[in-house]
């Protein structure tokens, strides 16, 4: 069966923080800094955006491809994925001053569809910004234990490597099975398995294809280490 983003779990689920791996400190860049990668535009649209999250105080983690890109190598990618939640009472004008900055959001739309299907898209530019709701309890998960990075003369909290796997097996898209691969093989000296193994089986009800390809992935990063 497909996984259903909308599934809720009652259940306690472990932190998603790894002890196995400090955390990144406000201001520290990370391996792969943004200023390496091939959009202009859309850095600084991220940087914007972090810019108004730390003010507003928005709980936030960038996921996606260019945290994929942070974590793990690289690669193209034309928007800004984030997992964010923020008070209904102040959204409206947390929107009303993104639009202040040349961000296109049809205010009174996008808290509409913010409330229905708890999912978003918007622009600025030709950049595309995704943002949805922590729905799953997985999803808040990836989103507290997201750790402080320095993004241009901004800081932005990006999930770690093990929220980034799990947020790419609920997707599951041909392109997130490569980013999994990818960030196994790269950070696999430190990666935590079994909090990857124990949050997604929160989740894997059913999805049994998907968590024996999960094992295999994880056999070939060992293989990759020889």
């Amino acid at each position: 069966s497909t996984i259903s983003w909308q599934r809720t779990r009652r259940s306690q689920k472990p932190a998603l923080a790894s002890p196995k791996r400090k955390k990144t400190a406000a201001g520290e860049r990370s391996r792969n800094s943004p200023h390496v990668m091939d959009n202009p535009e859309l850095l600084d649209v991220v940087q914007r955006l972090a810019v108004v999250f730390a003010r507003r105080q928005v709980r936030h983690a960038l996921i996606g491809g260019l945290a994929v890109g942070l974590r793990g190598r690289p690669r193209a990618t034309k928007d800004a994925d984030f997992i964010l939640h923020f008070p209904a009472l102040a959204f409206p004008s947390l929107l009303e001053e993104l639009v202040a900055d040349g961000f296109e959001i049809d205010v009174m739309d996008f808290i509409r569809r913010w409330s229905v299907d708890r999912f978003a898209v918007f622009y600025r530019g030709h950049s595309r910004i995704d943002w949805m709701q922590p729905v799953l309890p997985l999803y808040a998960n990836v989103m507290d234990a997201a750790e402080p990075m320095r993004w241009l003369d901004a800081d932005l909290r990006v999930a770690t490597a093990e929220g980034l796997i799990l947020t790419k097996m609920v997707a599951f898209r041909p392109q997130d099975r490569v980013d999994i691969e990818t960030l196994l093989i790269v950070n696999r000296e430190k990666i935590d398995l079994e909090l990857i193994r124990q949050e997604w089986s929160s989740v894997a009800i059913g999805e049994e294809g998907r968590t024996a390809w999960l094992e295999e992935a994880i056999a070939r990063s060992a293989d990759s280490r020889t």
